[in-house]
């Protein structure tokens, strides 16, 4: 029995059992995984997971269950999220489970089929090579993971939703440690694509060899500098924007009135060389698919056009409270492993942010800044989203003096405002990378401050 078969005797089952409306979510998750530890592959993964949720609903009452189908039936699967259902409390926002909608693209339109049928021996080929551009005398990778996963999924629901996608993701973590005497220094490098033969693993693993002696050769911050041009490398912008972004532009943040972009679109809350875009069709994004996991088709949603705040980003039962249409932004999984998808009920959440680039080269950008600092790593870049606020510890950072890197820096706090930073000229380069939920180039920012320890 295929999945689409398995969704829909759930649906039947559900509807006959009493259910007023009901939900079928079932993904296959095929994944394989090399684990470095001490700069060999000790652990090697390859595992399949299989499962179905469900949401079973009557009248305003929603109950959520979910189940592998490997030691019960369907109909044990149905009267449990009967249970769940008849014992919640009523939700009078919900207005219905999405429509069907015609579907463009084909089902494996994000599906890299080299990356899918690549077996685990190709992984640790990868990953190896990484590792061996990294490790010399004074540098060794303590540990990393290599994972590979092809992404299935079938959505059915009782208003005749049936359809499906498939996509394949790569997601690499790696560091490494240097010593030199009683001196230690640390790299930290990520890598992610939907296409595993797309990924530089050379180029990658000389980067974090060369990060981790940087940290060796970098000075302790002592004192403060303010207004500073902090220029952050794609892997450590794509987190803070994404903080924000996912944030302030979800309409399930707007509907409970936490975001503080409610009641703003139209208005201008950024600077006019700011672009940003949901792009659930991203040719290079994790995210992308030909519907999200309620069934709706993902689309190009812009949510930032030259400093104006032009859209939210909805799933369907957020959007029917603003009158809205769904931009298929109901998502179970996440960007670093697929496994669990079916566990979760979902939630309204970005699927590729694309930052828009610039014409300028990484010199160009560095040459044109008086004062400044570009970071390659903190230690956990972080943003609240309510304030804006952030005060980040820098792991390895260099200064950007009259126009060029200078002095390699560790041990300071990066402070500032993300709502604030908007305001003013954000500076970017020409080359984009993928990074979690984001596709952005690296991102330059005024006015934060540089704080020694």
């Amino acid at each position: 029995m295929d999945m689409s078969d398995i969704t829909s005797r759930v649906i039947q089952t559900a509807e006959k059992a009493g259910a007023s409306q009901a939900e079928a979510f079932m993904v296959r998750a095929t994944t394989k995984s090399v684990y470095i530890d001490d700069s060999i592959p000790k652990v090697m993964d390859d595992k399949v997971e299989m499962g179905v949720g469900l949401k079973f609903i009557l009248g305003k009452r929603i109950g959520f269950t979910c189940s592998t189908l490997v030691s019960e039936t369907i109909d044990d699967l149905v009267e449990r999220g009967k249970t769940m259902a008849s014992i919640s409390s009523e939700d009078e926002k919900f207005e219905s489970l999405p429509a069907p909608k015609k579907t463009p693209g084909k089902r494996d339109q994000f599906c890299d089929r080299t990356t899918s049928n690549a077996g685990i021996e190709t992984l640790v080929e990868k990953a190896m090579l990484l590792v061996e551009s990294s490790v010399s005398d004074n540098v060794s990778v303590p540990n990393g993971v290599l994972r590979s996963s092809l992404l299935e999924t079938e959505i059915s629901n009782s208003l005749g939703v049936s359809v499906g996608s498939m996509s394949t993701m790569v997601f690499g973590f790696f560091t490494a440690k240097s010593k030199i005497g009683d001196k230690v220094g640390e790299g930290v490098q990520r890598c992610w694509s939907r296409n595993l033969f797309d990924i530089d693993f050379e180029k990658i693993g000389k980067k974090l060899g060369t990060q981790a002696i940087d940290v060796l050769k970098a000075k302790s911050m002592d004192k403060k500098l303010e207004d500073v041009v902090a220029v952050l490398a794609p892997s450590e912008g794509s987190e803070m924007i994404y903080a924000l972004v996912g944030f302030s532009a979800s309409a399930n943040q707007v509907n409970v009135g936490s975001s503080p972009w409610k009641d703003r679109i139209g208005d201008v809350i950024a600077h006019e060389s700011l672009s940003i875009v949901d792009n659930g069709l991203s040719e290079t994004g994790l995210m992308s698919g030909i519907v999200d996991d309620e069934g709706i088709p993902r689309q190009s949603t812009p949510i930032i056009s030259k400093g104006v705040l032009k859209s939210y980003f909805y799933d369907s039962y957020n959007a029917y409270q603003l009158d809205m249409e769904p931009t298929g932004n109901l998502t179970r999984h996440n960007a670093r492993d697929a496994h669990g998808a079916f566990r979760s009920s979902g939630s309204c959440s970005v699927t590729n942010l694309e930052v828009e680039a610039s014409s300028k080269s990484f010199d160009d950008l560095i040459s044109s800044i008086d004062k400044g600092i570009y970071v390659e790593h903190f230690a956990w870049p972080q943003v609240d989203p309510m304030s804006g606020r952030f005060s980040n510890e820098i792991r390895n950072a260099q200064l950007i003096e009259n126009g060029e890197l200078t002095t390699k820096v560790k041990h300071a706090l990066l402070v500032g405002n993300m709502y604030e930073c908007l305001k003013k000229e954000i500076l970017s380069t020409n080359e984009v990378e993928v990074h979690n939920r984001c596709v952005l180039p690296a991102i330059g920012f005024h006015g934060t401050e540089i704080i020694g320890q």
